[in-house]
């Protein structure tokens, strides 16, 4: 337990308040107010996540003025955990190993996945995991580094309750790749083009939560130049160079609970540690300072995600820690102020970003964001806090921050402050030293366990790339760029998608050609995406938070989850395989079942324990067949309108006037109830006219 009364402010060198004593809501400095500390009045910052600027708001002749005074440096460091079954030396099993064999499910007691040396008994030695070296392999393949065949382990001394060996087992100096780079969109703008692509709509919240003053770029992508007018931010692709990825060791995991006595009102704070966690396989992905604002770092984020969930060595679930990112955030002056006809461009264009701009700042560490949110959030807060700094001729030193994640006002919705855990003036040298107890890390055929060498290896393993897929399947299956994306964020859908087009094209071929829809035969690996993005991934979606305390959690909004997900959001986790799913996009597109059956039938073959009956099955059990038949339904037209029970309805309409349509739409109604549903609407609609055109001309 850390004494919080002897903890120090780093910005006023006031004495901080025990957080047990502060309202949940607010920690506030004891000397310095926080609206001060954001940038009060004077002067009054403000920030532009896009672009990345600090700006200073002020009024000359009556129009409010904006001088960019700062932009953003920012660094990322990223630290992922492997999907391997077993931790990365030892053999105790991971949550990601079988259950009931030598794995254990997610959720169970603490310490009980523990081998002897995860807790540092003496006299263990470490066991490299051969999975674990593949999945950091391929990982950095996808990351566009180079993989060096020979790195070596070292040991990263520091002592703390969760890391038993008193020393933490990495790459630092000699990492297992270097030299990559990654392309991306800012996160925000990534959201507002699929959105374009779509087609328009509702405009959707943006991640950031409701618009805050800050932020000035909520109005579909415009932003502010210095005279307060409105231009269009135009998206660029960033690009973002990879320092290195080392492989190393996770720490265990710390629970802190605050407990009130009852007797005497008196707090009690205990910390509690679980080491499943502890000794698990990682990788460390390093960055350089490339980045230039908060959306592009959570773009940044969201696209290594997304690559190394798409070659299967993490499954990115921020909510639960397996994907976790440290933010090394700095300033730097403006060098072009926008002054004299300069609207602001010329601040955002010239970024050399593989060069420090000049005067930059010293690097803040903002420690263990779990969520896109928080980042956005985070990079936001430190752009301001350090700005309102050294606008008082009193700059930032180099410290260690961790982020508060309740938010403090109403200007900042997206979360709270920051809090100084270390300055790095005082930080522990860490005494690296190689690892004695490892060899060096030599990439051959031993040490993959597969018996190729590493370019076999990487070959072999790595899967098309989420671009390649997702061109791809826009080239050879006609689908939009945003459908294309949505199959492509979740790996075992492009599978599962081409596999149910497959069938589906079979299907229709063993079908009377007679019975087709030409127009949705045409269409049908559209057809096929619509039911796999709607249908089918509403239902895995369903089935994921069933129960859960935190609602309903959008597809794109996983690792914003307030509570552990029953299992990911992927249709890895459907029970509904390619050829059920194919046979109902067949039936569908043949004519013979609506929209409507076919939803009901995809909803029973999820929720069928076990998953046996096929479509054709479920609806002939059911009674659902479309009846598209052309004189049964004259033949059920006339038995509804010459009922004896709507004989006053048919008389209006021999009368005709305005209201005849509301006479057709009753008879509609009863024809598809005496159908039980079943009518084609359309066929349905031909044949009522037809009998309504007799009666009422004989």
């Amino acid at each position: 337990e850390l004494n919080m009364n002897r903890v120090t402010c780093f910005i006023c060198n006031g004495k901080l308040r025990a957080p047990s004593r502060l309202p949940s809501t607010r920690r506030a400095c004891s000397a310095t107010a926080a609206s001060e500390i954001l940038g009060g009045d004077p002067p009054q910052l403000r920030y532009d996540r896009d672009t990345g600027i600090v700006w200073e708001e002020g009024k000359t002749t009556g129009r409010r003025r904006r001088k960019p005074l700062y932009r953003t440096i920012i660094g990322i460091e990223i630290h992922a955990q492997l999907s391997v079954p077993t931790k990365l030396f030892s053999s105790a099993p991971t949550r990601h190993g079988r259950s009931g064999n030598d794995g254990i499910p997610t959720g169970v007691a603490a310490n009980v996945s523990v081998h002897p040396y995860d807790l540092a008994y003496p006299g263990t030695l470490p066991s490299l995991s051969s999975s674990a070296v593949g999945a950091s392999v391929l990982s950095a393949a996808a990351l566009g580094c180079t993989i060096h065949e020979r790195s070596r382990f070292e040991r990263k001394h520091y002592f703390y309750p969760d890391l038993p060996l008193g020393y933490q087992i990495t790459q630092q100096r000699w990492p297992l790749a270097s030299d990559g780079a990654v392309t991306f969109l800012p996160h925000f703008n990534e959201q507002q083009l699929s959105n374009k692509k779509k087609g328009g709509g509702k405009k959707k919240r943006r991640r950031g939560g409701e618009k805050s003053p800050q932020d000035k770029t909520g109005d579909g992508g415009n932003s502010i130049d210095d005279t307060g007018a409105k231009y269009t931010f135009e998206p660029r692709p960033v690009r973002l160079r990879i320092e290195r990825i080392q492989l190393e060791q996770d720490t265990g995991k710390t629970t802190t609970h605050t407990t009130t006595n009852p007797d005497n009102g008196q707090t009690m704070t205990k910390s509690y540690i679980d080491y499943n966690r502890a000794g698990c396989a990682l990788i460390e992905v390093v960055s350089h300072p490339d980045l230039r604002s908060a959306h592009e770092a959570a773009g940044a984020v969201e696209k290594v995600r997304r690559l190394l969930r798409h070659v299967g060595s993490c499954d990115g679930r921020m909510e639960e820690g397996s994907l976790r990112c440290d933010l090394n955030v700095s300033i730097a002056p403006v060098v072009n102020d926008g002054e004299d006809g300069d609207d602001g461009q010329n601040v955002i264009n010239n970024d050399f970003r593989e060069v420090l701009p000049p005067d930059t700042g010293h690097r803040v560490e903002v420690k263990n964001l779990n969520s896109l949110r928080q980042i956005v959030a985070a990079a936001e807060y430190e752009a301001l806090r350090q700005s309102s700094l050294a606008e008082r001729n009193d700059p930032t030193g180099r410290e260690t921050r961790t982020f508060h994640v309740k938010p403090i006002s109403d200007t900042h919705p997206l979360g709270g402050e920051t809090f100084c855990i270390r300055a790095k003036g005082d930080a522990v040298d860490y005494r690296f030293m190689p690892e004695p107890d490892l060899p060096p890390l030599v990439l051959d055929e031993d040490t993959l366990g597969c018996g190729m060498t590493l370019d076999e290896f990487v070959a072999t393993n790595l899967p098309e790339s989420p671009d390649d897929a997702r061109a791809r399947l826009v080239r050879d299956y006609g689908l939009t760029d945003h459908v294309a994306d949505v199959i492509t964020s979740d790996p075992p859908a492009i599978a599962l998608f081409e596999r149910t087009v497959e069938t589906a094209r079979s299907e229709l071929a063993s079908m009377e050609e007679s019975r087709r829809d030409p127009n949705r035969v045409e269409m049908l690996s559209t057809l096929v995406a619509n039911w796999l993005c709607n249908d089918l991934f509403a239902l895995v979606k369903k089935s994921a938070v069933k129960g859960l305390s935190g609602g309903e959690v959008q597809h794109d909004e996983v690792e914003e989850s307030t509570g552990t997900l029953n299992h990911p959001i992927s249709v890895e986790y459907s029970t509904v395989d390619s050829e059920r799913l194919g046979a109902l996009v067949a039936m569908v597109a043949e004519g013979s079942l609506t929209a409507s059956m076919a939803k009901r039938i995809l909803t029973i073959m999820f929720e069928e324990v076990p998953p046996l009956s096929s479509p054709n099955a479920i609806a002939t059990a059911n009674g659902w067949h479309v009846i598209s038949d052309k004189d049964v339904l004259i033949d059920l037209c006339e038995g509804v309108v010459l009922d004896p029970q709507n004989l006053s309805q048919l008389e209006q309409y021999r009368l005709g006037g305005k209201k005849v349509w509301k006479i057709e739409k009753f008879f509609a109604g009863k024809v598809m109830a005496a159908s039980r549903g079943n009518a084609h609407p359309e066929r349905m609609k031909e044949a009522l006219a037809l009998v309504l055109e007799r009666i009422k001309t004989s």
